[in-house]
C-alpha cells in the first residue's frame, strides 16, 4: 500500500473592530498586461510577510512545534485593508509587505488572479465570505472588490442571536474545510455590537507523486536537541527529488511534489541538529523563489517524520510587531467597510492550527475570520545518491507552483 503525507490544519481566527465610513473608489480588476511580472512581485512580498510572520511566531512559540497559514491570515487581512484608509491603511499594507496603501488596486487585482488560478486547480480550494449585521450595509466600493477579486460572498446575520450565528458561520468553514476546522467561533465572540466578520477558508488535499510504503515506515531516533532523542515513526523513500545541500547556509533543502495538483513542500533541514535557530535567523534573507530554481533533480534517500500538531496563539502582538499596531488602537481608520457612521477598529486576532502529518495522504486546511465591532527545476544532472535525514528539528513550508508559501512551520517534537 503506498502512503503519503496526511496534513490537516485547523483554523485561525482574527478578530477585528472596525468603524466610519468615507467612501472610496476602488476600480474593477482590469485584464493581463505585465500581470507575469506583477504576479512575481507580489509573490515575493508575500513570501516576505510569511517569513517575518513565522519569525515572530517561532521566537514565541520557543521550543515548540509550529503550523500556521500566512496564506490563510494575509488573504483576510488584505480584505480588510480593502476597507481601510489613512495611516491605518498605510501600516496594513506596509506589514502585509506590499508598500504604500496607493497599492490598493494593484493588490486586488493580483487576488484576483489568484482566485481566478486556484479555482482550476482541484487540489486546492480557497473561499472568502463577508458576513455583515442586520441592517448595516457594505459600502459599494468594498462589497466590488470582495466580491470581485476576492470572490468573496456576502451574508446578512443577526449577531445578537450569538449563538445561532456562531453555528452559521462554523458550518460553513466546515463545509469549506471538508469538516476538519471545527467551532472557529464561539458564541461569545459575537453580540448586538458586531458589525460584521471576514472569514477566509483554506483545504488542500492531495497525495505524493511518489508514494512512501507503509513497510518503509519504522521507529528511529529524533534528535530535539544534541544530547536529547526519542523514537519515532519515520518514513522513508529513494526517488528523484529536487534537492541542494546549501553548505554555506547551513542547511540542506528538499521539494516534495503531489501527483495532479500544482503544490508542492519545501523542507528545510539545518544540516546540524542544533541548527534550527541559525536556520531561522538567516531566513528572512532567503529568497524560497531563487532557492528552488538552484535546486537540482537528485537521487535521494528521504527519511521523513510522521507527525501531528496543534497550536494556538493570539495574533495581535505578532501583528502589532510587523508594523500593524494602528489597527487594534482607537485612532484605527477603516472608513470604507460599511455605510455607517460609527468608528471600527481591530479588537483580537487569533490563531489556530492543527497539523497531521502520516502515510494516508495530504490533506490541509485553515480558516481566518474577522470580526467587526464599534470601537472600544532546472534540467536534471544525475548526482550521486544523497540523503535527506530529518531526524532534528525542521521547517516545512506547502507551496503553490509559483513558490507562494501557502503554509509554514517547524517540527522541534513530532
Amino acid at each position: 500500500m503506498g502512503s503519503a503525507l496526511r496534513i490537516t490544519f485547523q483554523l485561525l481566527t482574527i478578530v477585528l473592530v472596525f468603524g466610519h465610513t468615507h467612501q472610496r473608489e476602488i476600480r474593477n480588476r482590469n485584464s493581463h498586461s505585465t500581470t507575469d511580472l506583477a504576479d512575481a512581485k507580489f509573490v515575493l512580498q508575500s513570501n516576505d510577510f510569511a517569513i517575518q510572520l513565522y519569525k515572530q511566531v517561532s521566537a514565541q512559540a520557543s521550543d515548540g512545534n509550529v503550523v500556521f497559514s500566512p496564506f490563510s491570515i494575509s488573504a483576510c487581512l488584505s480584505l480588510a485593508a480593502m476597507g481601510a484608509g489613512g495611516v491605518t491603511a498605510d501600516e496594513m499594507f506596509g506589514g502585509l509587505r506590499y508598500g504604500k496603501a496607493d497599492q490598493k488596486q494593484q493588490v486586488a487585482e493580483w487576488y484576483g488572479r489568484l482566485m481566478d488560478r486556484l479555482a482550476n486547480d482541484k487540489s486546492i480550494a480557497v473561499a472568502n465570505k463577508l458576513y455583515v449585521k442586520e441592517g448595516f450595509n457594505v459600502k459599494r466600493s468594498f462589497q466590488e472588490v470582495a466580491t470581485a477579486s476576492f470572490q468573496s460572498e456576502v451574508q446578512e446575520l443577526n449577531f445578537a442571536q450569538n449563538k445561532i450565528a456562531a453555528k452559521t458561520i462554523n458550518d460553513w468553514v466546515e463545509r469549506k474545510t471538508n469538516n476538519k476546522i471545527k467551532d472557529l467561533i464561539t458564541p461569545n465572540s459575537l453580540n448586538d455590537l458586531t458589525r460584521m466578520v471576514l472569514v477566509n477558508a483554506v483545504h488542500f488535499k492531495g497525495t505524493w507523486r511518489y508514494q512512501f510504503k507503509t513497510t518503509d515506515t519504522h521507529p528511529m531516533r529524533f534528535w530535539s536537541s544534541d544530547t536529547q532523542s526519542r523514537e519515532v515513526p519515520m518514513m522513508y523513500i529513494q526517488e528523484d527529488f529536487a534537492y541542494k545541500n546549501f553548505e554555506t547556509e547551513g542547511f540542506s533543502a528538499l521539494e516534495l511534489t503531489y501527483s495532479g495538483g500544482q503544490m508542492t513542500m519545501l523542507v528545510l533541514l539545518p544540516n546540524k541538529r542544533n541548527g534550527l535557530a541559525a536556520l531561522e535567523e538567516s531566513l528572512p534573507s532567503l529568497n524560497l523563489v531563487e532557492l528552488s530554481k538552484q535546486m537540482k533533480i537528485s537521487d535521494v534517500k528521504v527519511y521523513l517524520p510522521k507527525f501531528k500538531i496543534d497550536f494556538s496563539l493570539n495574533l495581535n502582538g505578532v501583528l502589532t510587531k510587523l508594523g500593524m499596531r494602528r489597527m487594534f488602537s482607537d485612532a484605527a481608520e477603516f472608513p470604507d467597510l460599511l455605510e455607517s457612521d460609527e468608528s471600527l477598529k481591530v479588537s483580537k486576532a487569533i490563531h489556530k492550527a492543527f497539523i497531521e502529518v502520516n502515510e494516508e495522504g495530504t490533506e490541509a486546511a485553515a480558516a481566518t475570520g474577522i470580526f467587526m465591532v464599534p470601537l472600544s527545476y532546472p534540467p536534471p544532472t544525475p548526482p550521486p545518491t544523497m540523503e535527506f535525514k530529518a531526524d532534528h528539528p525542521f521547517i516545512y513550508s506547502l507551496m503553490s507552483q509559483d513558490k507562494g508559501v501557502y503554509f509554514i512551520g517547524k517540527v522541534t517534537n513530532p
